[in-house]
């Protein structure tokens, strides 16, 4: 799993995030998203920002809303099923364009370890190759994609 944030004019570096070794199953879970949160939450966000986040189960548990509010964070609640608002969807897409310009092989090749990590190379690198300009003009439709989300619901 890979993590990052951004916003207007800042972004964190592209995390390749490790399962949790104490977990059952070993995935990631909120104890490892709440070390990230208190590791870079404090050194991107102002103190009128509103940070948002998916709708994964991962975020909405209460250790996640414990540290958020630990930190004073405010977030966004937002609907179930509302991709207008997820910007990570659009981010995502570009990041894996990013990708295969850098690696092409990389589309075609067999699901292996040695895949597996020239992918997280492939991914940190493509991540600092998305203009900043990009990260901002995302950050800046949001508020028109709300207002889009509450019309639409009226």
């Amino acid at each position: 799993m890979f993590w990052a944030a951004f916003g207007y004019n800042c972004r964190t570096g592209l995390l390749s995030l490790d399962g949790d070794p104490d977990s059952p199953r070993g995935g990631i879970t909120g104890r490892i998203i709440a070390e990230v949160y208190r590791a870079f939450l404090p050194t991107i966000l102002e103190p009128d920002d509103i940070f948002i986040h998916d709708r994964a189960p991962i975020y909405r548990s209460g250790l996640i809303r414990d540290v958020l509010q630990e930190l004073g964070v405010r977030t966004m609640l937002w609907p179930p099923y509302s991709p207008d608002l997820n910007l990570t969807e659009n981010l995502w897409a570009i990041l894996k364009t990013e990708v295969y310009k850098l690696y092409p092989e990389l589309e075609f090749t067999d699901d292996i370890e040695e895949t597996l990590l020239v992918l997280i190379k492939a991914a940190k690198e493509a991540w600092h190759t998305i203009d900043d300009t990009i990260l901002y003009n995302l950050s800046v439709t949001m508020s028109h994609r709300v207002q889009a989300v509450i019309e639409a619901d009226s």
